[in-house]
């Protein structure tokens, strides 16, 4: 089985608590699920707990990371016996199982006894649905997250001055994307290039950060396009009488992105819609991608604009703006100021987490000012799913 020095780590360590704080795809995710394939092999028959969440989380999250990285290697292969798709569970020849579960409250957490529990992302879990599934884990509870903010891991398990209850009995590792070997080197760059100094910090080394809550804090300032790409994408996001119509052109070559403003102004007519594109050099095999309107879409259509809708739903922001922070984004300047204005007050929404107090960064962002912002989103994201 191909594995990071983090399985190694797990196996030696003899603390009930193992915290992974690392920065994105440190491998701590896939490190803790190699470790419970191999205590279900080696230790069986045991019952392994992956608590996240909610289940849409672990099936993007921890869930696609077992199938891909644990259940295929041909080394766990001939030791799963069957698999529960519904419910969710792993059964292993000798009667052990790893299931992958969520938990709505502390009343619910008190359901079920294991041997091993791994809280996937357990800074989205609160403290007290924690406390009730540890004192039901009888060997080792794992805990990893990406260190955007202090929070009850600190206080209770790792910090200066842990809990009482919890004092000497956790073992912190901190990893980074430099610990996993299933990265490609193109994929260590992109990660250890990330040009906001927090993020960087946060994502790039694993620190405990500030986040400052920047949506798009990534973004490098160049002065001009680069001279080789792959190919040039267009997106708009549309104004009417009051709101800005917003117009970029990005240009992509491998997880870079160069966005330059070519529109921001109410309510612009097709006719000049089209002009403007020309004007910056719009060639007709370059896609032009844009909100869902489909009267203003049929009308670029009509005179010779492909226009493809965005992909819209459920969780489809929230995708594409987790596209666009994977990807290195540049920002041309001059001539992209109100592009520049809205990244550096594009932001997330914040709230009081109820279980400690702090602020805590949301998912939504906040209403107003990401026209252009919008349109380099959804191009980006759409164009993700057509080049792949």
């Amino acid at each position: 089985m191909k594995s990071g020095p983090l399985v190694a780590k797990l196996k030696e360590c003899s603390k009930k608590f193992v915290v992974l704080q690392g920065g994105t795809a440190s491998g701590k995710t896939v490190s803790a699920l190699q470790y419970l394939a191999a205590v279900c092999i080696t230790e069986g028959p045991v019952i392994c707990t992956v608590v996240g969440q909610d289940i849409p989380n672990l099936k993007k999250g921890a869930i696609r990371d077992f199938e891909t990285f644990v259940a295929r290697d041909p080394a766990v292969i001939p030791y799963i016996k069957s698999q529960n798709k519904s419910e969710h569970i792993w059964y292993f020849t000798n009667g052990s199982i790893i299931e992958f579960t969520s938990y709505t409250d502390e009343q619910d957490a008190k359901n079920g006894k294991r041997q091993y529990l791994f809280i996937n992302e357990c800074n989205g879990v609160p403290y007290n649905v924690f406390w009730q599934l540890q004192i039901r884990t009888r060997r080792k509870v794992i805990l990893d997250y990406n260190p955007t903010s202090s929070f009850w891991v600190h206080d209770k398990l790792t910090g200066a001055s842990p809990d009482k209850e919890f004092n000497g009995k956790a073992q912190l590792y901190i990893t980074d994307h430099r610990h996993n070997p299933f990265l490609s080197q193109e994929e260590h760059d992109n990660i250890e290039n990330i040009g906001d100094p927090e993020l960087w910090n946060v994502y790039a080394r694993g620190k405990t950060g500030k986040v400052t809550g920047l949506v798009f804090g990534h973004f490098k300032r160049v002065d001009a396009p680069p001279q080789q790409f792959e190919r040039i994408i267009w997106g708009i996001d549309y104004g009417y009488t009051n709101d800005q119509t917003a117009l970029t052109k990005i240009w992509c070559r491998g997880i870079q992105r160069w966005g330059k403003e070519c529109a921001y102004a109410p309510g612009i007519p097709e006719e000049e819609i089209k002009k403007i594109l020309v004007a910056e050099g719009w060639l007709p095999e370059q896609p032009i991608y844009s909100e869902r309107d489909p009267d203003i879409i049929n009308g670029l259509r009509r005179i010779g604009l492909p226009v493809v809708p965005a992909i819209k739903g459920p969780g489809s922001k929230a995708a594409g703006i987790a596209k666009v922070r994977s990807h290195d984004c540049h920002l041309i300047l001059p001539g992209s100021d109100n592009f520049d204005r809205e990244l550096k007050g594009y932001k997330f929404m914040e709230a009081e987490d109820l279980y400690t107090g702090r602020k805590i960064l949301l998912n939504d962002t906040v209403d107003g000012d990401d026209h252009l912002c919008d349109a380099f989103r959804m191009a980006d994201y759409t164009d993700s799913f057509r080049y792949r």
